[in-house]
């Protein structure tokens, strides 16, 4: 993690290319002189202090993006905001609460950085008293049956682990025990299909693969507990012991620990969150922090936990409210300004924990969720200079984050379009707007 002010991707979205563009992209006067930066552009935004480059004027902003806005952002919400000073560049709707789709995400990545750490590591446990055995989850989204890629814990790891303690030949009982998180498995405001169409897991504290129906597939299974449970009896019986039973319950309180996994740290998982827009992360750090918090691991413990994470941070809340970590829910609201204040406050690294959110925002044309837009003559002209969230549901199109504008200054945005009846269009036009941000010095 650079310390240094720098917003990186991912070393995934480095190619030869963009190392040989980084010299002139970089250069605020090399941006400024052309419509649109090199292709490809750069992933990565200058170690500059934000108050670098010469400040926008209102007055310009309003000239370059008011017209836009006023046409298709009615009902909804546009913020421009100059981080260094404090300035609102340009204002129509932010104070309304609205559905932030996943942009809501950003604020569950503040709760989860602040309160849980971005060192923290999730645990999966075996205990075991007598001949029962307990597989316990800890809420870590990311487990994994079996897995290449390295840091991503797997249940074949556990399961190597608790037959080197117990050895084949056995008999035991196994149970799973899911009891660290509370309440309902889906949110309100959530489809009751969502789970099937592959949106989201259920929220349990014990799982594998995402919940998946198989991995790598789309559908969910219905309660993911059991199903990482079976799947760990079946290795379990590969390895020589005999499992005798299969069944929910919490683990004695004097059971000793016999084999444990880790997620990766918290911040990877806020990095993957943010780029890839994953629900199921979201939603397991929601519970995670309502838990720490509060004792309450739910979805409402998370947004009460969320809510007062924001305010100790003096972010405004005004309208805010989350029913759900992820952004599914229609039941969601936040405002613009929530939205821009919570980047404003990663931008001018007031909190140095944040900053792992900088570097999850996914990368206009080149990583996650913007990978494969930016890319229309109205549009290129952001591709690496635009670091945003994404935000889809039916009607709704949000999109937050930081741009380097013309002159080298980094602005904060926050776009929010409602009753939206072309999706793909509407991610143009705001894709635009941004795009627009980044080309316009718009010092006058």
């Amino acid at each position: 993690m650079n310390r240094t002010g720098v917003l990186i991707a991912s070393p995934l979205a480095f190619t030869c290319a963009i190392a040989v563009a980084l010299a002139a992209a970089l250069s605020p006067a090399a941006h400024a002189d052309v419509a649109q930066p090199p292709s490809p552009a750069p992933s990565v935004l200058p170690a500059a202090a934000p108050d670098a480059g010469a400040a926008p004027s209102p007055a310009g902003i309003r000239a370059a993006i008011g017209p836009a806005v006023s046409k298709n952002l009615t009902g909804g919400a546009a913020l421009v905001v100059d981080p260094a000073s404090g300035s609102v560049l340009y204002e129509a709707g932010s104070a309304a609460p609205l559905t932030p789709a996943s942009n809501a995400k950003v604020a569950t990545a503040v709760a989860a950085l602040s309160v849980l750490g971005p060192t923290h590591r999730i645990s999966t446990n075996v205990v075991v008293l007598d001949r029962d055995v307990y597989l316990v989850g800890g809420g870590d989204p990311t487990l994994a049956s079996v897995s290449t890629v390295p840091g991503i814990p797997t249940l074949a790891q556990l399961a190597d682990k608790t037959l080197t303690q117990v050895g084949s030949g056995t008999a035991l009982s196994l149970h799973y025990d899911d009891s660290a998180f509370a309440g309902p498995t889906l949110a309100a405001g959530w489809s009751p299909s969502y789970p099937r169409i592959g949106e989201v897991a259920p929220v349990t504290a014990l799982m594998v693969d995402q919940g998946r129906v198989s991995p790598g597939g789309l559908p969910r299974v219905s309660d993911p507990a059991r199903q990482a449970a079976k799947q760990f009896a079946r290795m379990l019986r590969a390895g020589g012991v005999t499992v005798t039973s299969v069944d929910r319950a919490k683990a004695p309180a004097n059971a000793t620990v016999i084999a444990t996994v880790e997620s990766p740290p918290v911040s990877r998982i806020v990095q993957s969150m943010l780029t890839e827009s994953e629900n199921t992360y979201a939603e397991a750090l929601g519970h995670l922090v309502g838990g720490a918090k509060l004792s309450n691991p739910s979805f409402d413990g998370g947004a009460l936990a969320t809510r007062e994470v924001l305010a100790a941070l003096k972010i405004d809340t005004e309208g805010f409210h989350l029913a759900d970590a992820s952004g599914l829910s229609k039941d969601d609201r936040l405002t613009a300004r929530t939205l821009a204040a919570m980047l404003t406050t990663v931008v001018l690294q007031t909190h140095p924990e944040l900053d792992y959110i900088a570097t999850g925002l996914p990368i206009a044309g080149l990583t996650g969720t913007l990978a494969d837009r930016y890319a229309t003559p109205a549009t290129a002209a952001g591709r690496g200079f635009v670091h945003a969230k994404t935000g889809t549901l039916t009607g709704v199109i949000a999109e937050s984050g930081i741009v380097l504008d013309a002159s080298g200054r980094q602005l904060v945005f926050s776009f929010i379009a409602t009753r939206v009846k072309n999706l793909d269009a509407m991610r143009r036009t705001l894709d635009g707007i941004a795009s627009t941000l980044a080309t316009c010095g718009c010092t006058s």
